[in-house]
Order: C-alpha cells, then structure tokens, then sequence
C-alpha cells in the first residue's frame, strides 16, 4: 500500500471511531486513537516488511504537518504508538478526502438522502416503509449510505408496487433501468429480501427468494403448469382434453388467467412435490400436478380455478417426508384455502422395509426446524417418529413401489380373470 493509500487508511479509520461515539452520543474527553496495527497488523512485529512501516509513518508525517493528526513515538525508536484524531479540523479532513479521494462528506451525503426520499415517500405502502428505514439510517453516522444505490432500489420497488402487467424480470429491468441486465446485476437479492419483509412473505427453506416477485406480476422466465391425468381445460374458443397425453402437458401461465373452466374426470386430485414422482406416477384415480416445491403464483391462480369447478373429489398431496416437505403442503393449503390431504407421507412409509436404505438421518437444521409444525395436527404423530428416531425419506423411492405395486396387483387382476 502507498503513502497515499495509507493516508486515506489512517483518517478512515479515525472517522469511524469518531462517528461510533457519535452515534452512540457518547460525552467524553477522551480522544480518538488509532493504533498502527489496526491499519497493517504485522507493524509491531519484528519481522515486519519494512517498506508498509515507512509507508504508515510517511503518512502519519504527512497528516501531523497538515495538521489533521498527531502521534505518540515509542521512546528511542521512530515507531508510532498510537495516532490521534485532531478534532478541530474535522471540516478540513472532510474537504481533503472529498477533493483528494472523491469521498463525499457526511453531510452532503445526508442531504442528498432527504432529497431523494422526497421524491418517493408518498408513492406507496412499501416505498414508504422503505424511505422510513432510509431516515432512520440517515441518523446513524455508522451507516454508509450511496445515494444511487438508494435511489435504484426506490425506482424499483415503486415500479413493483404499481405493476399489474405480467413481465419478465429483464423486461422489468429495461422499463425502470433502460438495461436488461441492470436489476439482476445490482440489486436483485436486496428487492427481493425486502419485498419479502415489508409484505410478511418470509422466506422458506427450499423456496427461491425471487419467488417473492410474482406476486408483483414478474417472473424470471414464463411459468409453466405441468398436469396430466383426467383433466380437461376450456378456453373461449376450444378446449383441451389432457386425458390423451399419457405423459401429460404443460400450460403456460400466461394462458391460465383465460381460462373459462376445468373439470376433472377422476376421484381426486394429487399435487406431487418431485418431477421424477411425478414423471412416474401412473394411477387413474388422480389427475396429477407438479409443484415442483412450494406453490408459485401461477400454481396457485390455476388450483383456485380448479377447486371451485371440482367442488366434489378429494385433494391430497405427495412430497418427501422431511420438513420442507411438510411445509410446502402447509403453504398449498394456506395460499388456497383448501385442505390437502397427506399421500404417503406417514410413518408407514418410514416403517416400510423396501425404503429401509433410503432413509436419512435428521440434521441439526432439521432439529431446529421442528418448531410449531410439531403442534399442528396434521403432522405431530408423524413428526414426533421421525424425531425419535432420526429418520427423514425423500417421496421418489415411495413413488418407484407405488407403480410397482399397482402392476403387480394389474397382473394379478388379470389372472385372477382368466
């Protein structure tokens, strides 16, 4: 590091000191003090590169003339102690490191927060609690604030409040940053995690943070709806029966919201959490729906299209048997209102000897997450075996004998008629 970088180094780490106490509105006549090793750790060792001493001291020399330090010498040696902040010319430290650095001063910094609060504060619920965080922090003089960095989040979150048109994420990047690639590149993971506070849609594991924005109508790319099974979908002008595609299709969810009604042909119907259990799943008393984890937007909007159409048949729901997978029924039957049953969820799927090598012990993480699920009726018996006994099972092996299972009784059904 140079003289120069040091310099800069030095009155940063003073200004930081100084604006803790601040913050803190510590009263006190002590002074700031920084000591060399916070600035290079090896300075008081004797091995120490010679070439980083001189550079502290060159620049501690340098300051002490301008006037903006000083520094206590260990005795017999020209090795600094400690250095010290001047406060009387915290004005002019300010100004050097503006006109030498381009670091702008506080103060300006916090001017130019209030202004472009103004801007937004009034434009909606979210902006608005988003502004309020921003004055809050504006009072802490540990908060670094940039202005554009500020300002690009509030462009945003105001577009996202406001928006009632399906787009892409890159479209949504173009419209408020003229750049495709602006949002994802910047400030992606920070909208996100506060759209998820500030509207109380906390995060799950397993779930995509990004999940959050389709609620606001933007998605990263078109969403799909895999089905397949008995099911048969009517638009304005024709309809749809999926019954003839034995692997089933996917719906685009642009083409959900026209949709005039679904009916479905079957007993019931089984949302299933893993492609692969899906994919396999053969079974003509279900008409079938991958999640794919929890439930987006767009699932959710085709389930509620369904539920009133198919007010008759039973719903049930097949995911792994661990927490997540418990958690993502409890969001299905939250996010419709509709009471899915559990499908092969239980602790005779754990008890099954054929899954036997397939079980996984719980981890720390899974312990942790037990909380209120243990309570909910739903899942209490089953819960409380997997943690007495430390098991978890993913749903594919379950779904691999439950094909087998019904051939087998297929065969000997046939036989049985000859």
């Amino acid at each position: 590091m140079s003289s120069k970088d040091y310099k800069k180094a030095i009155l940063d780490g003073l200004l930081k000191k100084y604006n803790n106490r601040y913050a803190k509105n510590i009263t006190t006549n002590r002074r700031i003090i920084l000591k060399p090793i916070e600035v290079y750790k090896d300075y008081a060792k004797n091995n120490a590169d010679i070439s980083e001493k001189q550079g502290i001291n060159e620049a501690v020399s340098v300051l002490t003339s301008m006037g903006f330090v000083t520094a206590d010498y260990l005795k017999f040696s020209d090795d600094i102690e400690k250095i010290y902040l001047s406060e009387e010319k915290l004005n002019a430290v300010y100004e050097y490191l503006k006109d030498e650095y381009g670091v702008v001063p506080q103060s300006t910094i916090s001017k130019q927060m209030h202004e472009i609060v103004e801007k937004y504060i009034c434009t909606g619920e979210i902006v608005q609690n988003y502004c309020e965080s921003i004055l809050t922090q504006i009072e802490d003089p540990r908060c670094l604030l940039v202005p554009e960095k500020i300002e690009a989040n509030l462009k945003m979150l105001s577009f996202l409040e406001k928006n009632k048109e399906n787009l892409y994420v890159r479209e949504a990047s173009m419209l408020v940053y003229g750049d495709s690639k602006w949002f994802e590149n910047n400030n992606y993971e920070e909208i996100c995690t506060f759209m998820r506070t500030v509207t109380g849609r906390i995060k799950v594991e397993g779930e995509r943070n990004d999940a959050i924005l389709s609620f606001f109508y933007v998605t990263p790319t078109e969403q799909e709806i895999f089905i397949k099974g008995n099911w048969r979908i009517e638009w304005e002008q024709y309809a749809l029966d999926i019954s003839k595609f034995q692997g089933g299709i996917a719906i685009a969810s642009g083409d959900v919201q026209s949709i005039k009604s679904i009916s479905v042909n079957t007993e019931s119907i089984m949302t299933i959490e893993n492609k692969t259990s899906f994919q396999r799943l053969r079974d003509g008393k279900f008409a079938m729906m991958y999640l794919g984890g929890f439930a987006n937007r767009h699932q959710i909007e085709f389930l509620k299209k369904v539920i009133p159409d198919n007010p008759n048949i039973r719903y049930y729901h097949f995911g792994d048997i661990d927490i997540g997978g418990f958690l993502i029924h409890k969001h299905l039957c939250r996010e419709t209102s509709k009471r899915f049953e559990l499908y092969c969820m239980g602790i005779k799927q754990l008890c099954d000897m054929r899954f036997s090598h397939c079980l996984k012990s719980l981890t720390d993480n899974d312990m942790s997450r037990f909380g209120t699920l243990m309570e909910e009726g739903s899942y209490s018996e089953v819960l409380k075996y997997m943690k007495e006994n430390s098991v978890k099972l993913e749903q594919e092996i379950v779904s691999y004998y439950l094909v087998k299972d019904t051939s087998t009784q297929s065969g000997r059904n046939e036989k049985s008629q000859c």
